[in-house]
């Protein structure tokens, strides 16, 4: 007599006689090959009155790929005229340990990009035999729609919220997400046909219905304060200075071009280091604007090449000051409220030596100071966005190049994308051992011919 206990269930081996038992009911391979109850009975009115009724076969593809035919035997009472099979959950929970490892396959796949072939072609050479690329899309979409969303009773009140936009069938749709900026909890990840004002008051009011609103750190959007105060009127804004950069940045490049100016550098890191810490990149800048004075020549030509050596050099020095602190696993400083405060005084004070976008930007700024400032006079608000920004790159970031051929898929989608951020398991983590003990389990009950 041998024993094997695989994870899920215990199987006892007798080389003339196989049995195995599964929980409380006991089950026997009869020598032509039928899976019986070794203690049978009519499970309708409890009689041992019975005759065999022939078998059928378990005809899953898992099974049947394997080159295994198993049968169950079939019963017929003699009393009732009931008709019955035996019990078939030993080789159900085998058949489900190797689908669930499957599914942790697909989605492993999913979220690295690959195509539905390639993704096929990879749980064929893991696993050993093929599936059909649409059933195991059908596997796929079943388990993701089985995915619940959790219900939320309590947050912090401070809230990133952003739209990704996407493509379904070459449409536009929209993604809107609302992230706990405290606790990075997604709140709200749906699929819209648009993000006019009314779609995201509907969405917000109904994904935030109950909870506590204090805050939101949203993009630079005009709709936003008008739509936020409308929804809660005691709820303050904290504009995302990041965005503020890149709309710095733009406006430069379209009236300098891609090889900005080293005065208009000065002129950009002036404005960026009103609420961040930049002082290094000016440092440099005032150094390679001393080293263009003394080295310019009549030459334009000349003066041109050096004006590209050190825009070059900057931007190798920029790079390297990331560098470092990502090996320092340091942000860029922030500044104090009062220490933006008298920077941007004294940089109003300047402001007719800024070209006129900027300018344009300094008198922006000041008109919104308290939506660029929020972060400063309350912990729990950050000064981006950036938290929402890395929940998108983590899930659906280049989907946005990417056709869904149906509203379904991208819902189905963004529900897995949530339950995986906020911590739940939406496919088991069986793992490849698990699936050769149990494939081998049959292969000893069941020898192919």
């Amino acid at each position: 007599m041998k024993t094997l206990v695989p994870k899920n269930f215990c199987v006892e081996y007798n080389t003339r006689l196989s049995g195995f038992i599964d929980g409380k009911i006991q089950h026997v391979i009869s020598v032509d090959g039928k899976v019986k109850n070794s203690k049978n009975k009519c499970p309708f009115c409890g009689s041992y009155d019975f005759v065999n009724n022939g078998y059928y076969c378990i005809e899953d593809s898992m099974i049947t790929s394997l080159g295994l035919r198993i049968k169950i035997a079939q019963f017929h009472c003699k009393k009732c005229s009931a008709f019955w099979s035996s019990e078939r959950d030993f080789v159900d929970c085998i058949i489900k340990i190797e689908k669930d490892f499957v599914k942790c396959l697909l989605i492993g796949a999913a979220r690295q990009g690959l195509s539905l072939v390639s993704a096929t072609n990879l749980v064929e050479e893991t696993v050993g035999h093929s599936y059909s690329p649409q059933y195991l899309h059908e596997l796929y979409t079943i388990a993701l729609d089985q995915v619940k969303q959790e219900k939320f009773y309590s947050a912090s009140g401070v809230y990133n919220y952003d739209e990704q936009h996407l493509k379904e069938n070459g449409n536009a749709v929209c993604r809107l997400a609302i992230k706990d900026a405290v606790d990075g909890k997604i709140i709200l990840d749906k699929l819209t046909s648009d993000a006019k004002k009314e779609t995201i008051a509907k969405e917000v009011s109904k994904a935030l219905g109950g909870l506590p609103v204090d805050a939101f750190i949203v993009d630079m959007n005009h709709i936003y304060p008008e739509l936020i105060h409308e929804l809660y009127p005691r709820a303050k804004i904290q504009w995302c200075i990041f965005h503020l950069h890149k709309i710095i940045w733009k406006e430069l490049q379209e009236e300098f071009g891609k090889n900005i100016p080293l005065v208009q550098l000065n002129n950009a890191y002036m404005l960026f280091n009103i609420f961040f810490d930049h002082t290094p990149e000016l440092e440099k800048l005032k150094e390679l604007l001393k080293k263009y004075d003394e080295q310019r020549t009549r030459d334009e030509k000349n003066n041109t090449e050096i004006k590209k050596a050190l825009r070059k050099e900057f931007a190798q020095f920029v790079k390297e000051l990331k560098k470092q602190r990502r090996r320092e696993h340091k942000l860029t400083p922030r500044r104090t409220l009062e220490q933006s405060q008298k920077i941007f005084t004294q940089i109003k004070q300047q402001v007719l030596l800024f070209p006129k976008k900027l300018q344009k930007r300094i008198q922006y700024i000041d008109d919104n100071w308290e939506k660029f400032t929020l972060f400063q006079r309350d912990t729990r608000v950050q000064p981006t966005n950036n938290g929402i920004e890395q929940y998108f790159a983590a899930t659906l970031a280049k989907t946005d190049k990417k056709d869904f051929r149906s509203k379904n898929a991208i819902t189905r989608e963004l529900n897995a994308c949530q339950a995986e951020w906020n911590g739940n398991t939406i496919f088991s983590t069986t793992k490849l051992t698990e699936v050769i003990s149990a494939i081998g389990m049959l292969f000893l009950l069941f020898p192919p011919p």
